[in-house]
């Protein structure tokens, strides 16, 4: 187009690459939100209870945290280079994240309307089964990420402030959420010398107050990939690339550290607040 220079057209090329994974990401971050308005009503109308909270609480977390990872993974696609999701390895990142999320999250419900656990319940070999499939596709969820940075990091210039946060905050997803995943699953509960119930937990979160919950650890790691972004974002706009780097990696590791001291606390039987 005449007159159109080219960072216009870079930026329409990017616009492009974003849309392509929109009917994938989109849609099931959309579909998931919906859900989670759907567990909050049947919540309202269905009394039952299991773990001392309602059979709907593990479904809604649940479908709300991963609305939340497509909604921020669609964000950060627009660093992807043009066409990326057109190629059979972002193709397929891009829809097996998306169906172990949505697999995953059936099952969660499913097993919610029915009063019983899905994680940790190995009652049956049906049971045994569906735990060791939800373990493979917890790792690929925080697996997916890590490719993301790789591919992000290589069409991106690594002094941009937001573009660190980015790959930084993905990596911590792997690894702080990937390794307290890795813990729980080795275990048969999230309570550390607490009740087990979730009665008196936290508001929302459900965290133990009387002892120590491994699902704290894990929270904190799994929402790196938002954290550590959005404090790039919050970073003034004047300050210099180099400093603002700089601000992204002493942040991500005082998060970090915040994460370890949440397992740590955990692990002794300490509740994250008492």
């Amino acid at each position: 187009m005449q007159g159109q220079s080219w960072t216009d057209e870079l930026s329409l090329d990017r616009l492009r690459s974003y849309c392509d994974c929109i009917p994938v990401w989109l849609f099931t971050a959309v579909g998931l939100l919906g859900f989670a308005v759907f567990c909050l009503l049947a919540a309202a109308v269905d009394e039952r209870m299991f773990n001392g909270v309602s059979v709907w609480a593990k479904p809604f977390k649940f479908s709300l945290s991963l609305a939340i990872y497509f909604a921020t993974l669609l964000i950060f696609s627009r660093y992807l280079p043009v066409g990326y999701f057109l190629t059979r390895g972002g193709y397929l990142m891009a829809v097996s994240l998306a169906l172990v999320a949505v697999v995953e999250t059936a099952y969660i419900a499913v097993q919610g309307s029915l009063g019983e656990a899905s994680h940790f319940n190995v009652t049956t070999p049906f049971h045994a089964i569906m735990y060791s499939l939800m373990g493979i596709g917890a790792t690929w969820l925080v697996t997916g990420p890590v490719w993301f940075a790789w591919v992000i990091g290589r069409a991106n210039a690594k002094n941009d402030p937001m573009v660190l946060a980015i790959i930084v905050g993905l990596v911590l997803t792997f690894v702080l959420g990937g390794g307290s995943g890795s813990y729980l699953g080795g275990h048969a509960g999230h309570w550390v010398g607490a009740a087990e119930t979730d009665a008196n937990g936290i508001w929302l979160f459900n965290w133990a107050t009387d002892g120590g919950d491994l699902r704290v650890a894990h929270f904190f790691g799994m929402h790196a990939m938002q954290a550590i972004p959005l404090f790039a974002l919050l970073l003034p706009s004047n300050l210099s690339k180099r400093l603002a780097c700089t601000l992204v990696i002493v942040f991500a590791a005082a998060y970090s550290a915040l994460s370890a001291h949440t397992f740590i606390q955990a692990v002794r039987g300490q509740p994250f607040i008492a």
